[in-house]
């Protein structure tokens, strides 16, 4: 009998690092979403619960292992099995997880109903024996790639002969007492590299009998730059740094493995030698026929395996079995390795998505026929991604950035009343393996899985940086289709808690929906905020302007206050295309008085040049674009890794921050704007859009000269009637912008206001007004376009 069906919006298949690691950024990212975790076992933790072998560890440094949301704060940079397993526990209940995990639930199969536009789920109890069926209009496999219920297992000659016992570290028991035995550990991978050393101290000898030797190399196992970062920043920026730091040490050593591969074999053998004991026969043990990184380098705390070696408590034997005996086992040369217990550290079997069956309006889907979509979704499968990592570097780092992209696709789902998204079947593809290791585990089991392109998006990088890249990229992407439920948009969620200013509306643009402020009636002006902030910096000028013949518009960009992203890059050209996007949806046509502050004077510069017959005329209040000089806080955060360590989690004391910088009065800097600068900064975009921004624009010198010269030599050669105004106390661009726009602009008008800062249009809100609308009434009207509808903006 199978239960009634449970639905669900998100369903999370796996309650490991990688599943408990999605539903923390579910509940970040895309609050109020209902979703469960389906869990086979008994308990939350996957790996780290299931393997109980003595001296289970992490094979990757902490900090880049963990969540990039949540410090490693334990001071062992490779980390037991148990304490791990804690951290994704500890996860779980901050985060509200724990009483959503379903346990004892394996997967069966899920089907896709393209009708109904969710997936049918049938887990099997595997306590009771029942089924149980869930819908969901999204499933993710945090399933890991590995079976769970079984580890791969060679039979070996003779083994039903040996009178010791035997045991594969997938199962270890319990009560297995190995004080005083002889154990031999066949295989050369971490996990047998993890045993040698952990059960020296117990056991009489330890052999690790190797058919092929691996690369091995120690790695401390405490940071001592940890502790002195700890004392002098907060948790969460001690550990971006480390986490920085580790992931470039390990990136470059990885390129160096791939392009100088003899060099580094060289300095590892070298490494070996210093730590192994005189006359060690380091060319037959420690000396692989493949070149570093064609399999993981085995990586060994303060080298712990190095100093069992030295003991004379561990040894490391190279050859083939040829038969277990009733005492241990005789290779191939005739040596014999006497044996109480033999452990069979030979590898996992591979497999995909937990052992589900996949199908589609009840066709069956073959995933070794498929390709992978940014490594994370199947081509032909809609809705489905699964939560993969590196091979080279930490798991978790893109397994993060996976569950990220998943909530973003889901955000855009939502934002543009799509009910599915589906990565499209390429036509032109090379399959290439998956995985790029040359492992046994993944020769045994590639087959099973989705296949890899040649090019993005179905190549995999294996390079965090560039993933950043390319999971910050645009959704609609081309490669990747976006349906509606039978042709009917879906219904629009609410959005985040608003922020609650009067007359405000929303209309929808380029897909995403776009939050506004209209009143008035007259010639339009349009009023453009800056980065990072929304159309709340224009609530005076809408009061001062909106009753003197004027149609005052402001909106919020896209991707700032409560308006969707862009679909595409964050560029000035982009920006200004979604500006005039705006004004045909909100049904301006005829030539409008921009007015920008900051960035949204540089946007609306950008959209004069490119639709110069929309700009009847410029006023630019403390703009980007007239010289390099920024301050150093916003230079900073166009380099990404130190943008994203200093906006960290916002805060209302960050956003006071932010809010003092702007104004020279403090008196300005209210809980009011405060909390609305909070919030806006909590919106799930805002980081992200904020930090994309800034690199497009900025280095770390300040701005950029490039675009910078383009606008000033476009903006000047169309003569556009122009007022530049500036606070004398401009604490984001210098007050000597003033003079240089004068002299980029001949044709501009310039204006300083005294004891003001950032935003003189609130600061000096009345004077503000006043001299704009003299300055529109002296300022010409540019030529009408040909054929143009200029009445349609008056209403």
């Amino acid at each position: 009998m199978i239960e009634a069906s449970t639905h669900v919006d998100v369903l999370i298949i796996g309650a490991g690092l990688s599943g408990i690691g999605a539903a923390a950024h579910l509940v970040r990212e895309c609050p109020g979403k209902r979703y469960a975790v389906l869990e086979s076992r008994g308990a939350i933790g996957g790996t780290w619960d299931l393997f109980r072998y003595p001296g289970i560890r992490s094979d990757s440094d902490m900090y880049t292992f963990g969540y990039s949301f949540k410090p490693w704060k334990d001071p062992k940079v490779i980390s037991e099995g148990e304490p791990i397993r804690r951290y994704v526990e500890e996860t779980a209940d901050e985060y509200g997880i724990t009483s959503h995990i379903r346990f004892h639930h394996r997967v069966l199969s899920a089907d896709w109903s393209t009708a109904d536009a969710q997936w049918t789920v049938t887990a099997e109890r595997t306590d009771t024996g029942e089924a149980v069926r869930f819908t969901a209009s999204w499933v993710i496999g945090a399933t890991g790639y590995y079976r769970y219920d079984e580890g791969y297992r060679p039979v070996f000659k003779g083994e039903e002969g040996f009178r010791g016992q035997i045991v594969h570290p997938q199962h270890w028991p319990e009560d297995l007492d190995y004080t005083g035995k002889r154990v031999v550990v066949i295989g050369s991978g971490a996990t047998a590299v993890t045993l040698l050393p952990s059960m020296a101290d117990k056991a009489a000898h330890v052999t690790m009998l190797q058919r092929t030797p691996t690369y091995i190399a120690s790695v401390p196992a405490a940071d001592p730059l940890a502790d002195v970062l700890r004392r002098v920043l907060p948790a969460s920026g001690a550990y971006s740094v480390l986490r920085w730091k580790n992931w470039l040490n390990l990136h470059l050593r990885y390129t160096l493995s791939r392009s100088k591969p003899d060099m580094v074999r060289a300095k590892i053998r070298k490494d070996a030698i210093k730590l192994l004991p005189a006359g060690y026969d380091v060319d037959t043990h420690f000396n692989p026929p493949y070149n570093p990184w064609d399999q993981r380098i085995c990586a060994v705390p303060d080298g712990d395996l190095f100093t069992v070696l030295r003991g004379g408590k561990a040894s490391i034997v190279t050859g083939n079995t040829r038969t277990f005996t009733e005492d241990g086992i005789e290779l191939e040369s005739g040596e014999q390795l006497p044996a109480d217990i033999i452990v069979t550290a030979t590898g996992l079997n591979l497999q995909w998505l937990g052992g589900m069956t996949l199908s589609i309006d009840g066709e069956k889907v073959n995933v070794g026929e498929r390709f992978v979509y940014k490594g994370m979704m199947i081509s032909g499968v809609p809705n489905l991604s699964v939560v993969s990592g590196y091979t080279n570097v930490s798991w978790t780092l893109k397994a993060d950035l996976i569950s990220r992209y998943t909530f973003r696709l889901l955000r855009h789902l939502d934002a543009n009343g799509y009910a599915s998204a589906t990565p499209l079947t390429p036509a032109d593809e090379t399959p290439h393996p998956f995985l790029d290791l040359d492992a046994g585990y993944i020769r045994r089991g590639v087959d099973g899985m989705p296949k890899q392109g040649s090019r993005v998006p179905w190549r995999l990088h294996q390079n965090y940086m560039k993933d950043i890249r390319l999971f910050s990229g645009r959704l609609e992407d081309g490669s990747i289709s976006f349906q509606r439920n039978d042709g009917v948009p879906a219904s629009r969620p609410a959005l985040a808690e608003g922020l609650n200013t009067p007359h405000t509306q929303s209309v929808l643009v380029g897909g995403g929906q776009v939050r506004y402020r209209d009143e008035g009636e007259g010639t339009p002006v349009v009023l453009v905020h800056g980065i990072g902030r929304s159309l709340e910096d224009w609530t005076e000028q809408h009061e001062l302007l909106a009753g003197h013949g004027y149609r005052v518009v402001s909106v919020d960009l896209a991707g700032f206050g409560e308006s969707a992203p862009l679909g595409e890059p964050y560029t000035l050209p982009a920006l200004a295309r979604f500006l005039a996007a705006f004004l045909d949806a909100v049904g301006i046509a005829s030539p409008a008085h921009l007015v920008g502050n900051s960035l949204g004077g540089a946007v609306a510069m950008q959209l004069s040049l490119q639709s110069p017959e929309r700009v009847r005329s410029l006023v630019l209040a403390g703009s980007a674009g007239f010289g390099r000089e920024v301050a150093l806080p916003v230079r900073l955060m166009s380099v990404r890794p130190l943008g994203k360590l200093l906006m960290g989690k916002p805060s209302p004391a960050s956003a006071r921050r932010v809010e003092l910088n702007l104004f020279h009065d403090p008196a300005l800097v209210t809980d009011e704007r405060v909390d609305r600068g909070f919030r806006l900064a909590s919106r799930p975009d805002a980081t992200r859009v904020f930090l994309d921004t800034a690199a497009a624009l900025g280095t770390i010198r300040g701005s950029r000269e490039a675009w910078r010269e383009e606008l000033m030599a476009g903006v000047a050669a169309q003569r556009v009637p122009a007022l530049v105004v500036w606070g004398d106390k401009d604490k984001i661009f210098p007050f000597a912008h003033l003079a240089a726009a004068g002299k980029h602009l001949p044709q501009a008008r310039t204006h300083a206001f005294r004891d003001t800062g950032h935003m003189p249009q609130i600061e000096r809100a009345a004077e503000f007004a006043s001299l704009i609308r003299g300055f529109w009434a002296e300022a010409p009207l540019p030529p009408e376009p040909a054929g143009e509808d200029t009445l349609t903006a008056s209403r």
